[in-house]
């Protein structure tokens, strides 16, 4: 299977996401191992990313629908184990800035996202 490296690179940021906090929770192995599945990765592809993520390079999506769900997907890794930490939310926020949004939207659409993630 070919390996895509904006996939890859994609769940990478969601297990350092996991990891700035200290410590991986099983429900945050869970959310990542469905983006994993829902992004076509094998589960040795994902065994090896959280072995070894040094070797992959990340790739940010370019089209804003996957921009969105790349956000998504890392607010909803910050919210599942009910702990919102101070480092997963300025991380958060540094990816948002990084896949082109606003600095100045950037608190506003994570709140937002949160919210809709929370009902």
């Amino acid at each position: 299977m070919e390996t895509n490296t904006k996939q890859l690179g994609q769940v990478k940021n969601l297990i350092m996401l996991a990891l700035a906090d200290g410590r991986v929770e099983e429900s945050e192995l869970a959310l990542i191992a469905a983006v994993a599945a829902r992004e076509n990765l094998t589960q040795e592809q994902l065994d090896d990313l959280i072995e070894h993520p040094e070797k992959v390079k990340i790739q940010l999506p370019e089209d804003p629908e996957s921009k969105l769900r790349y956000l998504e997907d890392m607010v909803s890794l910050m919210m599942i184990d009910g702990d919102l930490d101070d480092t997963e939310l300025s991380m958060c926020k540094l990816y948002a800035i990084a896949l082109g949004y606003e600095s100045s939207a950037v608190d506003q659409l994570v709140l937002d996202i949160a919210e809709r993630i929370d009902k």
